[in-house]
């Protein structure tokens, strides 16, 4: 009974080691950020989404999301420049859709398929849920806080909609990422599989 307690609490401990160290890794990430060509000026690819995977996989789809909103947070005040916090909340609604889809189906099927088609749907609903929220929340939250016409905010873009805006660079920008992500993602996995305890044979 002394062995379980005290096998838990180590448990325990390594896990609010593990998952700010994560945390602050993804962090550090964010600032390799790096733009793509042909699509909008305010969307940059990084790396900062792979931490928050590790963490789902050793700790469940859970730790994930904790792991993406505590990076935005020191995202938030250590790096955000203009005050707002609409970027950080597109990263981490976008991160955890993508670490959860992974985690979970990884769970599920127990094995290398699982989590590749993990990876595919996490890409796809990322993709769409990020397009729906850019239409209806996100673009319009930047018009009014940044007090500009959605017309002349379109514009700064090159974009005459928001839905030519989404559909020819915001949805290409998030299909690339979540492949990006995926072609990097799945290595990583295969290496780290045995250390995290989870399998990857189906």
């Amino acid at each position: 009974m002394k062995e379980t307690a005290l096998h838990s609490s180590r448990t325990a401990t390594k896990r609010l080691v593990t998952i700010p160290m994560l945390a602050a890794v993804a962090f550090i990430l964010q600032y390799l950020e790096f733009p793509i060509p042909f699509t909008p000026s305010f969307l940059k690819l990084d790396f900062s989404t792979l931490p928050a995977l590790i963490g789902g996989l050793m700790y469940g789809p859970v730790a994930g999301v904790v792991i993406e909103v505590m990076k935005n947070v020191l995202h938030m005040l250590f790096k955000n420049t203009d005050g707002l916090i609409i970027g950080e909340v597109a990263n981490v609604l976008a991160g955890s859709i993508f670490v959860v889809s992974a985690v979970l189906m990884q769970r599920l099927a127990k094995g290398k398929q699982g989590f590749l088609t993990g990876l595919a749907i996490g890409a796809l609903l990322m993709t769409v849920v990020m397009a729906f929220m850019n239409a209806w929340f996100l673009l319009p939250a930047y018009a009014v806080l940044y007090q500009m016409p959605m017309e002349q905010l379109l514009s700064s873009f090159g974009a005459d909609s928001v839905w030519s805006l989404i559909l020819y660079g915001i949805v290409p920008f998030n299909i690339f990422k979540g492949a990006i992500l995926a072609l990097v993602a799945y290595p990583v996995y295969v290496k780290l599989a045995p250390r995290l305890q989870v399998r990857t044979v189906n």
